[in-house]
This record gives C-alpha cells, structure tokens and sequence, in this order.
C-alpha cells in the first residue's frame, strides 16, 4: 500500500467522522423541524467534510493524481468508502437546498444517515484487510 494510499485513506476517515457526527446532531439538534437558518449548518458540515479529501488530492504530487482514476481495479474498498461519502453529501446538499425553500423537510438528512453507516462499515472493513496484510 502506497503512502497516498494511506493519505487518501486518513482523508476519508476524517470525512466520514464529520458527516456522521454532524449528520447526526443536525437531526437531534432540529428536533420537530427545521429553519431555513439551519442550512447555514449544512453549508458548513459541508464545508468541513469536503476539505479533507480536497486538501489531500490537491496535495498529491501530478503523478499521482493522474493515477486516481485507476483507484476503482486497485482499491475498492477505498473506492466504495468514497463513492458512498460522496453520496452522503449529495444528500446533505439536497436536504440544504429543500430546507431553504421549504423549511422542515428532514428526509434527504435522515437518509444519509445509513448511507453514512455503510461508508463506516466499508471503512472498517478496509482497516481489517490492511491490518491483516501488514
């Protein structure tokens, strides 16, 4: 495993920890509803979860930044972690974008939270094959 392997990796972790904590008190913090206020939080859940991955790939050298669409044959499990992050915040964008225009909708919110479970379950898995290699 190459040390960009690792990186992307930590990025990953870092924003899996933000969405499903933020994802999660988000939902327990907007109780019976949601204001049109509230999105500002998503904006920012946003923010902090995408500038992980952001910084890491912008921090790779050319090279390995051209290998990056190579990932899917080589790491799939880091590929399935990402495509399901990603899906997440789709769905936490959604839920931002509904809740400006018609505050108190919490379904694209509270369907991001098993998408986030899975992201979190293919994470694990990926620490359990790169433990047992070592």
């Amino acid at each position: 495993m190459s040390d960009y392997d690792v990186r992307l990796w930590r990025a990953l972790h870092r924003a899996l920890l933000v969405l499903a904590l933020g994802t999660v008190l988000l939902l327990i913090g907007l109780g019976r509803g949601a204001q049109r206020a509230d999105s500002l939080f998503g904006l920012l859940l946003l923010g902090l979860a995408v500038a992980p991955a952001a910084l890491t790939v912008r921090g790779m050298p050319p090279h390995a930044r051209a290998r990056l669409p190579e990932l899917p044959k080589h790491r799939l499990l880091l590929t399935i972690t990402a495509a399901l992050l990603a899906c997440s915040a789709v769905l936490t964008a959604l839920w931002t974008l509904v809740n400006l225009l018609v505050p108190g909708v919490l379904a694209p919110l509270s369907l991001a939270v098993p998408v986030l479970a899975g992201a979190g379950l293919t994470t694990l898995a990926g620490r359990l094959t790169r433990t047992r290699r070592r």
